[in-house]
């Protein structure tokens, strides 16, 4: 397996041929037919947290994530876009060892939408069917698919663009079933991330609501403004962790320059609703503001961070858990996602205060380095049996990120955790997280 990985390495560094519209420029030639792609190769090791065995295989991972992506995409006329998209992720562990995991002989429909643009006096815009959905800095919507990892993030749905130049309003409509409706593998059956093998997500969500953007309401600031609602349906497997859920979310961001040197950002929501048998009252919110020294070279930045996820406090009737509604993916930590699962499941990020900083500089043009130290809090305190002690101190979490832009088409980084556990948790040894990638597009 080191030999194949050694080779695919050497082809892409090699292969000069190959850049960003390979294919489009080189075999198809056309003005409203495009095809490209990306290949992406990861390294991961990592010691998680969630029973602290050093002997435990879950705790204890060493594998190869070889992801390959080919879209296609159509502009017969100027209004209407045709876009798809097929995705497989071939996995090898070395530890682990003899795992085979369900992603592997799979191919995906990863995007199938179709975007139609209003006339020049309609300002509307609809982008219906399979597609990938960010808004903000992903607090609430980003990732439909946690349960495969990175491998894909799509959403099932659509959304009615309105566009008044300085404002735009998004309707949102998304029924993730997290259940693959097109797949080819081995078997012949859809097979994916999750429990039972195929799931993509915990349980069926759907989400509707509307998403305001302004840039002109306050100057050189960007305003942004959401209502959302979410109905999450009885987990077929699990019903006790994944009730019935009805979730109202209203929030909003704000972004932008201070001067030159300071720009800034935050964001709040509150989340009134019902979880299972209990009226549901939650608050989740961020706000960082970084200091960028711009006459210096190496354009040093500072960062500091705080975040602030509501707990659920069992003695009161009321459930006051933050919902990361489609937002389970590791925007704070690659490594800590894991030890949540525990708790409800992998990233899905609640109870949580962690308290930020970073530094990051730029020695060289196209490469940027992050050092990043974090400490962890709990708001309110877990049950003290198992792997969870009777505290709120999470633990604290340095980070290590080196990006690098080889050029217009290949992109690689390395990145690097550790963990050191608080009270929140009844063992005391550190985990740690490191991966290498590289990233060519074609």
């Amino acid at each position: 397996m080191k030999r194949i990985l050694c080779v695919l390495v050497v082809m892409v560094f090699t292969a000069s041929p190959l850049y960003a519209g390979l294919l489009e420029k080189n075999v198809i030639q056309s003005d409203w037919f495009k095809v490209g792609g990306d290949f992406r190769v990861r390294e991961v090791g990592f010691n998680n947290i969630i029973t602290w065995d050093k002997n435990n295989d879950a705790d204890q991972q060493h594998f190869w994530r070889l992801r390959t992506r080919l879209y296609f995409q159509a502009d017969p006329i100027e209004q209407v876009t045709l876009y798809t998209r097929f995705t497989n992720e071939w996995r090898y562990y070395a530890k682990p060892k003899n795992r085979e995991h369900g992603l592997r002989d799979e191919i995906i429909l990863d995007n199938a939408y179709i975007n139609l643009k209003g006339l020049e006096d309609i300002p509307l815009t609809l982008k219906a069917g399979r597609q990938d959905m960010i808004y903000g800095e992903g607090f609430l919507i980003l990732d439909g698919t946690p349960l495969d990892g990175s491998r894909t993030i799509f959403s099932d749905g659509g959304k009615l663009t309105l566009d008044l130049d300085e404002t735009t309003v998004d309707l949102l409509a998304i029924w993730n079933t997290g259940k693959q409706w097109f797949a080819i593998n081995k078997n012949d059956e859809p097979l994916g991330g999750g429990d039972p093998p195929g799931r993509l997500d915990s349980q069926t969500i759907g989400l509707f609501g509307a998403y305001l953007t302004n840039k002109s309401l306050i100057e050189d600031q960007k305003l942004e403004a959401y209502y959302l609602y979410k109905h999450g349906l009885t987990s077929e497997t699990d019903p006790d962790k994944w009730p019935d859920n009805q979730v109202n979310v209203v929030g909003g961001r704000l972004s932008g320059p201070i001067n030159d040197q300071i720009k800034y950002a935050a964001e709040a929501a509150i989340q009134l609703g019902q979880y299972g048998d209990h009226s549901m009252t939650a608050f989740g919110g961020y706000a960082h503001a970084t200091y960028t020294v711009t006459d210096c070279g190496i354009k040093p930045a500072f960062t500091l961070e705080y975040v602030y996820l509501s707990g659920d406090d069992t003695d009161s009737q009321s459930y006051g858990g933050w919902d990361p509604i489609l937002a389970r993916w590791p925007k704070w930590s690659e490594l800590y996602i894991y030890s949540q699962v525990p708790e409800k499941d992998i990233a899905y990020w609640t109870n949580t205060q962690i308290y930020r900083a970073k530094f990051g500089v730029v020695p060289i043009e196209r490469m940027t380095v992050d050092l990043v130290y974090q400490i962890l809090r709990a708001n309110e305190a877990a049950s003290g049996t198992g792997v969870f002690g009777t505290g709120k101190d999470r633990g604290q979490n340095p980070q290590f990120i080196l990006k690098y832009a080889f050029n217009d088409w290949l992109s690689g980084h390395l990145w690097g955790e550790y963990f050191m556990p608080g009270n929140f948790y009844a063992g005391d040894d550190d985990g740690f997280f490191a991966r290498w990638q590289l990233l060519a597009k074609f």
